[in-house]
């Protein structure tokens, strides 16, 4: 099985289609494909953790394993103001979120890395819907990296199922961060957010 969260395999198949997407009164078409996480819809935990932020403002911004990209790019249409940039490991991943910032007319930055590999600089808010198929040892280290690329009291954001692992990494945040709390909790997805 070709795995979202690994570099693309140039022998998976194509097959675009377009999903659409309603925030509130904001409206958004996505192109997906076979290879990349949620290619059917936007899932209900991203929905649930994007619902939950979308209204905390800052500076800049950080969508960590963006995937095609609908997180990032709803975020930027309600907070024009911010500097957004979304990451992923996967190659068509990226280019679907190219494709997609475009016909959502947002601007924001698209950059691939493994992890944190590449990226530079402090931020004020860094969310994720985390791969829970890559394990623990992969999501830990990005709790750990995710302090390391915020500035003082900026804000991580991830949404995990309860029965993925949500108490046990909530205990790990614990261990990193200054505070961690639950601020939304729906059909056992729980959004969590850590201070610096």
């Amino acid at each position: 099985m070709d795995h979202y969260f690994t570099k693309d395999n140039d022998s998976l198949k194509t097959n675009e289609k377009e999903i659409y997407v309603q925030i509130e009164k904001e409206k958004f078409s996505f192109f997906t494909d076979h290879g990349v996480f949620s290619k059917q819809g936007l899932d209900f935990g991203s929905r649930l953790l994007i619902e939950s932020i979308k209204d905390i403002k800052s500076n800049r911004f950080l969508d960590m394993g963006c995937g095609y990209g609908p997180l990032g790019i709803i975020y930027k249409r309600f907070n024009p103001e911010s500097s957004v940039l979304m990451v992923d490991i996967n190659e068509r991943a990226i280019k679907l979120s190219e494709k997609n910032k475009k016909i959502n007319h947002v601007d924001l930055n698209v950059v691939s890395s493994d992890g944190f590999e590449k990226i530079k600089g402090e931020f004020d808010l860094i969310i994720s819907n985390p791969p829970i198929r890559a394990g623990k040892a992969v999501i830990y280290k990005m709790f750990s990296d995710s302090f390391e690329h915020l500035r003082e009291s900026g804000l991580f954001v991830y949404v995990m199922n309860k029965k993925h692992g949500a108490p046990s990494a909530i205990k790990k945040c614990e261990e990193i961060f200054s505070e961690v709390t639950v601020i939304n909790k729906k059909s056992g997805y729980y959004i969590i957010k850590c201070i610096k």
